[in-house]
């Protein structure tokens, strides 16, 4: 009998002495970490598409005759258009 007592107390401390500690700071830092490279990523994005955007349209006005460049422009700001959006998109549901 006093083989199962010693057993019973000795399952108790064993559970009893292992605290794991409650820290759940590590997947919220995580989140926020993902959030400020995704606010940083997009600013960074903004200002480059916006100097892409004048570089092509400078590129337009001296390559393209008149008579075609709205139909360049037309183009080039539909491929940029999908382009910020595949973009954003993936990066919503990678953080979703």
């Amino acid at each position: 009998m006093s083989d199962t007592s010693t057993t019973d107390a000795v399952a108790q401390d064993t559970g009893d002495a292992v605290d794991e500690p409650d820290d759940d700071t590590g997947p919220a830092i995580a989140i926020y970490a993902q959030w400020a490279v995704f606010a940083i990523l997009t600013l960074v994005a903004l200002i480059a598409t916006l100097q892409f955007y004048f570089s092509a349209s400078s590129a337009i006005d001296t390559f393209v005759t008149d008579r075609y460049r709205p139909l360049f422009r037309a183009g080039f700001n539909l491929v940029v258009i999908l382009a910020c959006g595949l973009g954003l998109s993936v990066l919503v549901r990678r953080l979703a």
